[in-house]
C-alpha cells in the first residue's frame, strides 16, 4: 500500500472532470437509502416498534445498493461506463450480493457489540469484499469475505489510518448540513478503490483462492 496522501492524490486525479458524476451518484444513493427511509418512517410518529422495523426492512432492501455505490467508484477509476443505472447492478445478482452485504454488516455489528476495536478491525478487513464480488462473478459471498480478510492482512491498520485521515473533512461536511458529503463520499470511495487495485496487484496469489 501507498501512503494516505498518495491515495488521496490519486483519487483527486481520477475524479478530475468526474466530480459531477460522483456527486450525482452520491445524491441518488443518499436519497434512496436515507431520504426514502425518513419519508416512510416519519409519519409513524411515536410508534417506535413500527418505525424501527420499517427502517430495518428498508435498510435490508438497500444492501445491494450499498454494493452498487461502492463499485461505482471502482468503475470510475477504471474509466468504465458511469451510467447511474450501474448503482443498481447489485439487484441483478441479488442473492449473492445481499448475502455478502448482510454477513459483513452482521460481523461488524457483532464486533462493535463485543468491543469497539474489534468492530473497527473487522470493518477494515472486510472493506474489499464489494470489489472482489465485482471482479469475480463466480465467487460466493462467504469466499469473497474471506478473500477480503486475507487481502487486507498486514494492512488493516493502514486502512484505519486512511479513514481517520478523512475525519477533518467529515466534520466539515457535517457542518454544511451534509451537503459536503456529495463531494466527500466520492473522494473517500475513489481512494478506497485505488487501495483495492494496489492490494490486488500486491497479492496476485489470492486470485486462485475461491
Amino acid at each position: 500500500m501507498g501512503t494516505n496522501q498518495d491515495y488521496k492524490n490519486r483519487a483527486l486525479a481520477s475524479l478530475e472532470g468526474k466530480w459531477g458524476k460522483g456527486a450525482v451518484a452520491t445524491l441518488i444513493y443518499l436519497i434512496i437509502t436515507m431520504g426514502i427511509d425518513w419519508t416512510i418512517t416519519t409519519p409513524m410518529g411515536n410508534n417506535m416498534v413500527m418505525s424501527y422495523s420499517t427502517s430495518g426492512i428498508w435498510t435490508l432492501i438497500c444492501l445491494p445498493l450499498n454494493w452498487g455505490f461502492a463499485v461505482y467508484f471502482l468503475r470510475l477509476i477504471r474509466n468504465d461506463d458511469l451510467s447511474y443505472w450501474h448503482l443498481f447492478d447489485g439487484y441483478k445478482d441479488f442473492l449473492r450480493i445481499f448475502l455478502a452485504e448482510f454477513l459483513v454488516t452482521i460481523a461488524i455489528v457483532i464486533g462493535f457489540c463485543l468491543l469497539i476495536i474489534p468492530g473497527i478491525i473487522l470493518a477494515a478487513g472486510l472493506l474489499m469484499t464489494d470489489f472482489i464480488l465485482k471482479d469475480d462473478p463466480e465467487i460466493s459471498a462467504l469466499d469473497a469475505i474471506m478473500k477480503s480478510w486475507k487481502m487486507t492482512d498486514g494492512h488493516k491498520a493502514e486502512l484505519i489510518y486512511l479513514f481517520l485521515s478523512f475525519l477533518g473533512w467529515i466534520i466539515l461536511s457535517l457542518m454544511t448540513l451534509g451537503i459536503g458529503l456529495l463531494l466527500l463520499y466520492p473522494y473517500m470511495q475513489t481512494a478506497l478503490a485505488h487501495v483495492y487495485e494496489d492490494l490486488k496487484a500486491e497479492k496476485p496469489e489470492l486470485s486462485e483462492i475461491v
